[in-house]
């Protein structure tokens, strides 16, 4: 009988830090700000084309070097741990340390708020992004496919390294941009097979398929999940090992 208390307790945990993030995200402001990222992406993007001969080659160039490889990286690495520790600072975790409601559990929670977080500015962006190659000819309806796919997984895997790291510091912001200086430009740099360290280096092979010669590399798709598994594993290992000051930072 406790078993199925507090499994329906875990299960009302995590189901309630996600509406609250929904709830967040669906305010008039955070509607405005999604509105106003997609309409920067559009009138961006438009606006390159503008009288542009080469649009379609300087197109996929940003969509792979701009913006799948350099905005989301970053933006995602200081950004996915950012729930986790709000409850940390705001002293607001205190009421689910009074539930019965597993460690691992919670994190898994704090990382679905954040993931939605970073969705919330990402898609606006891309649908914009979408909308602009699609009416100039750039791109077609299977290579978007791949495009929001690629995007998906690359925003979720980042997502979950920022949470690990969360799960350990405050400090999250920064050891994420040492992460990405680090291993997606260091490592992914060094050819004979380190670069698959690199979830960048695989994002990269599965966009060289945006101009219609591949569809869908599962291996480099599998990579860039697995990573981003492995990230949510020693994020939950770590959160449920540490003790923590309620109401505060960490204490050990």
């Amino acid at each position: 009988m406790n078993g199925s208390t507090n499994a329906k307790a875990s299960f009302g945990a995590i189901r309630g830090l996600v509406f609250i993030k929904i709830r967040e995200l669906t305010t008039p402001f955070a509607l405005a700000r999604s509105g106003a990222v997609f309409g920067i992406a559009l009138v961006l993007l438009g606006l390159l084309a503008w009288g542009s001969d080469d649009f379609s080659e300087r197109y996929l160039g940003l969509i792979r070097g701009v913006f799948a490889l350099t905005f989301l990286p970053i933006f995602c690495l200081t950004k996915g741990g950012e729930t986790l520790r709000s409850e940390m600072k705001d002293g607001t975790i205190e009421y689910l340390w009074t539930r019965p409601v597993g460690k691992v559990e919670l994190f898994f929670g704090f990382y679905l708020s954040s993931l939605l977080g970073c969705f919330a500015i990402i898609y606006p962006a891309l649908l914009g992004i979408s909308l602009v190659g699609l009416i100039q000819g750039a791109i077609g309806v299977s290579s978007l496919l791949l495009l929001w796919v690629t995007v998906t997984a690359v925003v979720a895997s980042f997502a979950a390294i920022s949470g690990a790291i969360s799960s350990f510091t405050s400090k999250f912001v920064v050891f994420g941009i040492f992460y990405y200086s680090f291993v997606e430009l260091g490592l992914g740099a060094i050819p004979n097979g380190v670069q698959r360290l690199a979830i960048s280096y695989h994002a990269e092979q599965l966009l060289y398929g945006l101009d219609g010669s591949s569809f869908l590399d599962g291996t480099a798709l599998g990579y860039i999940l697995a990573t981003g598994a492995l990230g949510l594993a020693v994020g939950a290992s770590l959160f449920a090992k540490s003790k923590y000051v309620v109401g505060g930072e960490k204490e050990s």
